[in-house]
């Protein structure tokens, strides 16, 4: 009897291909997500991207370089995204929404054509929509205004966009040294009823820890420390005291140093000096640009140049001219002595 011959397609003999997968609730890492881009961005299907701020920016479309990489991966994966589903059930856009007005410990940039405060969102925002490789379209960009600090972040974008959009599945970008305090105040914050009785919300929040660049080892040290004692904060207190979005309303409202009257009102009378509370590498960390003249605050030394405020450049050009008319009076007397 001859012997049976049997075919096998050659694909059924080739290791099949691993999937990756997001779980829900997970951090993922940036170089995790590069070196598998078209892999995650296949089964990619969320709703909306919050690319958390944290820095003051450098101009109106220039926030800090470690936002700046927030903002470079979102693109790509945006890009990736868009690039996969095109062929199978239509092009898929993500809204993106940039977070954040400003940080608690830092003044603000003021903007130099209106003197207007610039929010930090806006200029993370600006920077997406003019990107030099992957542009967002402005139709699916947004900005939150009102936050300042991480908890604000989760609790603002919560009740002005994702409750009210529909949002559910949902990625927070932000660096490594912020993403595990982040994650533990979006778990909370996304995860509680609107008041007593209420239902879940239902979230579903995916995690993008982004690599630490632009920053030195000491403020990464810094911001891991401070980020840390933050962290065990919300999940030992807070997370189990304030149970509703209406709680956390109520405990920003009475407790906390950026929404509460009473002390807002003592700061603006110069009441507490944040100056002493913060140190200056953890400054540093939020974008705080290197003083020269700690005192004085006349110059600023930024991406290794001498960057003079109004008042600085003015005292710079009286010593100037002090300068100047010490040295022709020398050279007067002197020629008059001869």
């Amino acid at each position: 009897q001859r012997p049976t011959l049997r075919f096998y397609h050659i694909a059924s003999l080739l290791p099949r291909p691993t999937t990756m997968t997001w779980s829900t609730g997970t951090i993922l890492e940036e170089d995790e997500l590069l070196s598998n881009l078209d892999d995650y961005a296949s089964s990619l299907q969320v709703d909306a991207i919050l690319v958390l701020g944290g820095g003051v920016p450098s101009s109106p479309k220039d926030p800090p370089t470690y936002v700046k990489n927030r903002c470079d991966v979102v693109a790509k994966l945006i890009h990736a995204v868009q690039e996969r589903t095109t062929t199978n059930n239509g092009v898929h856009h993500p809204s993106v929404v940039c977070l954040s007005a400003g940080t608690a410990h830092l003044p603000q940039y003021i903007t130099p054509h209106n003197g207007l405060p610039l929010w930090e969102s806006t200029a993370s925002a600006a920077y997406l929509m003019q990107h030099p490789t992957y542009p967002i379209p402005e139709k699916h960009m947004f900005v939150e205004t009102t936050s300042y600090d991480t908890i604000s972040n989760a609790l603002f974008t919560r009740s002005t966009f994702t409750d009210i959009n529909g949002w559910k599945k949902i990625i927070v970008v932000t660096n490594e040294f912020h993403i595990h305090r982040t994650k533990a105040i979006f778990d909370w914050i996304f995860s509680v009823p609107n008041t007593e009785n209420g239902s879940s919300p239902n979230y579903e929040l995916f995690y993008l820890s982004c690599n630490n660049v632009g920053l030195s080892n000491e403020a990464v040290e810094a911001r891991r420390s401070h980020e840390k004692r933050g962290e065990t904060n919300v999940l030992e207190n807070l997370a189990k005291q304030y149970t509703t979005l209406k709680s956390v309303l109520g405990f920003l409202t009475t407790n906390h140093d950026f929404y509460a009257a009473n002390k807002l009102v003592r700061q603006s009378m110069g009441d507490g000096n944040d100056e002493k509370r913060s140190g200056n590498l953890l400054k540093l960390s939020y974008g705080q640009k290197q003083s020269a003249d700690s005192s004085s605050g006349s110059s600023l030394i930024q991406d290794g140049k001498i960057v003079f405020s109004l008042d600085g450049f003015v005292f710079f050009c009286l010593i100037l001219m002090g300068l100047f008319f010490s040295i022709m009076k020398r050279r007067y007397e002197h020629d008059k002595e001869n």
